[in-house]
C-alpha cells in the first residue's frame, strides 16, 4: 500500500507528521497532489482540543492549492494535470438553508480538515464537484490563499458599497488584511485598517493600506476624516471582544457592520449605539462557490505573495504550527513537496 507523510491532530495540543496510507479514490473523485495548504485560525482551535466538531485522529488543512494526479470524471471538465484548490464545505442538502439556496450556511454543516480528513498532507481525495481550477500560471502560494480570500470576498458582498466612502476593518490578520484588499479593489475611496501588533501594522502598511494601532488612535483617524460622523462600513475581523464594543463607536449613524470575525462566546455589544444609530450589523460565516470564483479571478490583481509570511515542509509541522500562533506571523503555508529541513 502507498503511503504519504500527512499534518495529524492525534489529540489536545498534539500536531504532528504521520505517514498514512494514500486515500484510494472511487466514482466521481479525484487525487491531489498538494502543492501548498495553509494554517487558518480555526486550525488553532482544532489542534487546542476545543472545536466542538473536529475528532482526532484528523488530517487538518482546508487551504490549499494542488493538481490532479488521478481522476474518475464522467463529465470530462477536469483532467490530469488540472491545477485546483477544494470548495471545502460539505452540506447535507435537505435543511432550509441548503433548500433555499444559502448552503453554505447549512445547518449540519461540515468542513474537510475538520469533520473529514483534510489537505494538509501530500495527497488528499476530493469529490469532482469539490474542485475549483486555478489558472495555470497561479504560484501554488496564492492558489493556497484563495479560501481565505473567498472569506473576504463574501464579507464584503454582504453589504451594498455604493454609498461607502470610508471604510474600517477591525484586525490586521490574514482575513483582515484581505478583506481591506478587496475594499480597496472595489474602489472604496478610503480603507482603513486597525491591529495591535505593530508587525501586522507594518505587513499592511507595506501591501498600500492604511493601518493604525487599535483604540483611541484609530478612532481619532476615523473620526478626524469623517468630521465626527464615524465610518459608513466596519468590518470587524478580529473576533476579539474588544473589537465588539470598538465596532459601534466607530460607526456613523445607519451604517453597516459586517462581522467576519468568529467569537468563540458570546461577546459584549453596545447596544444602545445600535439602537440610537440604527446600525446594521451582518453576519458572515464562509463563502459561496461565486465567491471562490470571484476570488480566483481577482487573486492576480492584488498582492498576495507578500500576506504569505513564512512555508515549511510537511516534515516540520509541528515548528510551522508555533510559527503560526506567534505574532509576527500571518499566512503560515504547508510545502507538502519540500524535504524536511
Amino acid at each position: 500500500m502507498e503511503t504519504m507523510l500527512a499534518a495529524r491532530y492525534l489529540g489536545p495540543n498534539q500536531i504532528v507528521t504521520e505517514t498514512v496510507p494514500v486515500p484510494v479514490i472511487g466514482s466521481g473523485e479525484a487525487l491531489i497532489q498538494v502543492d501548498a495548504c495553509g494554517f487558518c485560525g480555526s486550525d488553532i482551535n482544532i489542534i487546542a482540543g476545543t472545536h466542538p466538531r473536529a475528532q482526532a485522529p484528523l488530517t487538518v488543512g482546508h487551504e490549499l492549492s494542488g493538481h490532479i494526479v488521478e481522476i474518475d470524471d464522467v463529465s470530462g471538465e477536469f483532467k490530469i494535470g488540472d491545477r485546483v484548490t477544494m470548495y471545502p464545505l460539505i452540506s447535507c442538502g435537505v435543511c432550509y438553508a441548503c433548500t433555499h439556496g444559502y448552503a453554505h450556511v447549512c445547518r449540519k454543516l461540515r468542513l474537510f480538515g475538520f469533520d473529514v480528513d483534510g489537505g494538509m498532507a501530500e495527497f488528499i481525495k476530493l469529490p469532482v464537484s469539490s474542485l475549483m481550477k486555478l489558472p495555470d500560471g497561479m504560484s501554488p502560494g496564492v492558489g493556497a490563499l484563495i479560501e481565505p480570500l473567498a472569506v473576504a470576498v463574501h464579507g464584503v458582498a454582504r453589504t451594498s458599497l455604493a454609498s461607502v466612502e470610508v471604510a474600517v476593518v477591525l484586525g490586521a490578520g490574514p482575513i483582515g488584511l484581505l478583506t481591506a484588499l478587496v475594499l480597496k479593489a472595489r474602489q472604496v475611496p478610503h480603507v482603513i485598517i486597525s491591529e495591535v501588533f505593530r508587525a501586522r501594522l507594518e505587513l499592511a502598511k507595506s501591501l498600500g493600506l492604511e493601518a493604525v494601532t487599535a483604540g483611541s488612535e484609530v478612532l481619532d483617524r476615523v473620526m478626524k476624516i469623517t468630521d465626527g460622523n464615524g465610518a459608513d462600513a466596519l468590518f470587524e475581523c478580529a473576533g476579539h471582544p474588544s473589537s465588539a464594543l470598538e465596532m459601534t463607536a466607530l460607526a456613523r449613524s445607519r451604517a453597516v457592520i459586517v462581522n467576519l470575525g468568529v467569537f468563540k462566546k458570546p461577546v459584549e455589544v453596545d447596544m444602545q449605539a445600535v439602537n440610537f444609530k440604527e446600525l446594521d450589523i451582518l453576519g458572515s460565516r464562509v463563502y459561496e462557490r461565486h465567491d471562490f470564483a470571484d476570488a480566483i479571478e481577482l487573486a492576480s490583481q492584488l498582492p498576495l505573495e507578500k500576506v504569505i509570511s513564512h512555508a515549511f515542509p510537511i516534515g516540520d509541522v509541528s515548528l510551522a504550527f508555533q510559527q503560526f500562533l506567534s505574532s509576527d506571523a500571518c499566512k503560515v503555508l504547508i510545502l507538502p513537496s519540500q524535504a524536511a529541513r
